[in-house]
């Protein structure tokens, strides 16, 4: 069984109570905003169970019961004097997780027509497929009121309006997470210090839990509200822009074509994370139906950034056109998850290995762009 962390603002459709909350996925959270406005959000957690043996697959997927932490503040506790207990017990949850095990943790945005119960899906699977005998992750979702619905076309725009609206609530969000790993890591170092000053070996534990890592992965128009969250993390951070993400993925991004050197779009990104990968793809169906049908021409998602002299050298590009089939009903566009090249390419990411002579690339432009080549299929009996 998967546990998935998540924050949303999502409306809640059961009793909209400030106390702990324990239901069915399918019945705890609706398709639109939080009933206190777009930047209220709750944090929980969902289970979720593999069914069958392939975790790329929807349907080998079962959601079970979703927690949501409680939201009172306990003004008796000096601690937590003005904090709401439900990211406090969160938070505290997931410190026990990242103690026992080297777990890098990747905050995942997902994409249009998502309900919740299919948001957890999505992330359990990213958190399965993406770990490796190298390096495991954990995954914490971010799931805005996406209304799971791909017709009547206006379903895109009122999808579009909603990620924007729900900047501030993942900005808020993200900002209490950085702040809790970050004082992890004080806490780890100075627990290492502690040791040196008493002539002892510092604990190998704790020298791993030094180098813990957050990355941040946006799919398809989870990149739209990622422009939207950063603008509003870096207004809430008084306009700094510490280098809080390892890598950010940007998948089949959703986004315009130039985002990545516009101020008021994604740039930020090249003071926010070391590394910056674009996953994209010219015959992604989804993204020419952006195009053509809504207007959204020149995506960040189909032929990669505008121009990559125009971004910093932390900015790669990874032409997916090659491995971008799936199934017909997928339209090219989830091969960051479907297909084993994808996956095996972020794994080797995440594991720290070079950018550069990496097994499945071909260079298109040494040292930052490169086409995923297909795997090579098995041969049968002769």
């Amino acid at each position: 069984m998967a546990e998935i962390y998540f924050a949303s603002n999502r409306e809640l459709l059961i009793e909209n109570q400030p106390g702990e909350v324990v239901a069915p996925a399918s019945e705890i959270f609706g398709p639109r905003f939080n009933a206190a406005g777009p930047q209220c959000f709750r944090v929980g957690v969902a289970e979720a169970r593999l069914k069958g043996t392939d975790a790329k697959d929807d349907d080998a997927w079962s959601v079970g019961k979703v927690r949501i932490f409680a939201e009172t503040l306990d003004a008796t506790k000096p601690e937590v004097a003005g904090q709401k207990l439900g990211s406090g017990k969160m938070f505290e949850e997931l410190r026990v997780k990242l103690k026992a095990e080297n777990l890098d943790v990747i905050v995942y945005l997902h994409g249009f027509a998502n309900t919740f119960e299919n948001s957890v899906i999505r992330a359990a699977a990213l958190q399965s497929l993406y770990s490796s005998s190298k390096q495991k992750v954990l995954v914490v979702l971010f799931s805005w009121p996406s209304d799971g619905q791909v017709a009547p076309a206006w379903s895109y725009f009122s999808d579009r309006e909603d990620a924007e609206a729900s900047g501030l609530a993942m900005g808020r969000a993200l900002k209490r997470l950085v702040e809790f790993l970050e004082q992890m890591r004080r806490e780890d170092r100075e627990t290492i210090l502690e040791a040196q000053r008493r002539g002892e070996v510092p604990d190998r534990n704790a020298l791993q839990q030094c180098t813990r890592r957050l990355h941040i992965l946006a799919h398809s128009m989870g990149n739209w509200a990622l422009r939207h969250a950063l603008r509003k993390f870096v207004e809430l951070n008084e306009g700094r822009t510490p280098r809080i993400f390892d890598s950010a993925f940007l998948m089949a991004a959703d986004e315009d074509h130039d985002a990545l050197h516009e101020p008021l779009k994604l740039k930020a990104l090249d003071q926010l994370a070391n590394q910056v990968f674009v996953y994209h793809a010219n015959n992604d169906v989804a993204l020419t139906i952006s195009d053509r049908t809504k207007g959204m021409a020149d995506r960040l998602g189909a032929d990669g950034p505008q121009n990559l002299d125009r971004v910093s050298e932390r900015v790669f590009a990874i032409d997916c056109r090659d491995i971008s089939e799936t199934t017909l009903s997928h339209g090219r566009h989830q091969y960051y998850r479907l297909r084993p090249e994808a996956i095996a390419d972020v794994q080797a990411t995440l594991a720290g290995l070079a950018q550069v002579d990496r097994k499945g690339r071909d260079a298109i432009r040494p040292g930052r762009s490169w086409r995923l080549k297909p795997a090579a299929k098995p041969r049968g009996p002769r």
